[in-house]
């Protein structure tokens, strides 16, 4: 059996965030704790949400302090203030980290407990408070997910908890939030996306349904994410953008991924690197090691994509290509950079390692590796 999960609805399009309003009070709610970062606030992407819970006449309280990788001080801050203001739901907004923040949170305020006691499956008795998670990245697909992930900044280690339980209500992607943000941040989070599709195509979780989907995602990626950084204003490119973050979220969320995101959560935790960077820059050399079980996913991949360059090709060339390909849409996008660059330490890999053979992700990659396997790895990205 297959099971299937998103959440209860999800919104698409151009000022789709005025429908917050209208969900609150078909549920009979009172005041939300929106959960945000610092740069959403001070460019008044929270007021935005402000002033849509105003004029229907809800309250609210706002946490605007979760870091790129969300910590456990973060969610411990943000669950005292939904006691203290008595909110009755929430609201996540932001990429990744404000949703995965507000997912945890959700979590706590219904079971209570410590972050530790829901890490893995299904740990928790109680389903979160109502959660709409509002995005603003076209990448995590953090909205959609069941999963979170927090940082332990004293292990520097990432929690992974996965829990039907902190599924939001519905989800917002409103390609408006998104005509602002930095190229830097469009390249990351688009690579992102990519990664999650590719992942998902080839992992020993997959299966029609969700390589379908990966396969339409990893399609609008290359056709849009060098035109979006090229245009940012253009809404039409960012809603490409959006659904290609979706379809992989849809993928991935249902099938898992794989050595990228086991590698990529060690340097987020011990460095506070981006996730969407660091799963970019591992990409290409991930794929060329998983390449020795996956030549004919890859190169099915190739043929759909590339069809004229894959003429007369064998199935080698193509899945030669498909790896080729996904390095110069990094280098295109400018995430192609070295670890080196971004100051890991070679003295680091053997640790760096071994903690991504403990990441729970590792087991859904298609060849499992070695100690000796992931720490060459680390070297061919330095």
């Amino acid at each position: 059996m297959r099971e299937f999960v998103i959440p209860h609805r999800n919104n698409f399009g151009a000022n789709c965030i005025a429908g917050i309003a209208s969900i609150a009070l078909e549920h009979h709610l009172k005041k939300a704790l929106i959960i945000t970062d610092r740069n959403l606030q001070e460019i008044g992407v929270s007021g935005k949400i402000e002033q849509i819970l105003c004029d229907a006449g809800l309250q609210f309280a706002t946490y605007a302090s979760v870091r790129p990788n969300p910590t456990k001080s973060n969610v411990y801050e943000a669950l005292a203030l939904y006691k203290k203001e008595h909110s009755d739901f929430i609201i996540g907004l932001g990429g990744g980290s404000a949703n995965d923040c507000a997912k945890a949170v959700g979590i706590l305020a219904a079971n209570g407990g410590q972050l530790e006691d829901y890490v893995g499956l299904n740990k928790s008795r109680k389903a979160a408070p109502l959660m709409m998670l509002v995005n603003t990245t076209a990448g995590t697909a953090s909205e959609i997910s069941r999963a979170y992930l927090i940082s332990d900044e004293i292990k520097q280690e990432k929690l992974i908890f996965k829990d039907l339980h902190a599924l939001p209500y519905c989800t917002f992607n409103d390609p408006e939030l998104m005509v602002g943000l930095p190229a830097k941040i469009t390249a990351a989070t688009g690579m992102d996306a990519l990664t999650h599709a590719l992942e998902s195509y080839v992992c020993t979780g997959k299966y029609a349904l969700t390589q379908k989907l990966a396969m339409a995602a990893i399609e609008l990626v290359f056709d849009n994410l060098r035109d979006v950084i090229a245009h940012p204003s253009d809404l039409k490119l960012r809603e490409n953008m959006i659904y290609a973050q979706s379809l992989a979220g849809m993928a991935f969320c249902n099938s898992g991924v794989g050595l990228v995101h086991a590698m990529a959560h060690q340097l987020g935790a011990v460095y506070n690197l981006p996730h969407g960077l660091c799963n970019a820059v591992l990409l290409p050399y991930v794929m060329r090691y998983n390449r020795q079980v996956c030549e004919v996913e890859y190169a099915q991949l190739a043929r759909r994509l590339f069809a004229e360059k894959c003429k007369d090709k064998s199935t080698s060339e193509c899945a030669d290509l498909m790896i080729q390909e996904v390095t110069r849409l990094s280098n295109d996008v400018g995430t192609a950079v070295r670890l080196g660059d971004l100051g890991i330490k070679e003295s680091d890999y053997q640790l760096l390692a071994e903690k991504s053979l403990a990441d729970g992700n590792i087991h859904k990659n298609p060849i499992m590796p070695s100690l000796d396997d992931v720490i060459a790895i680390f070297k061919s990205a330095y």
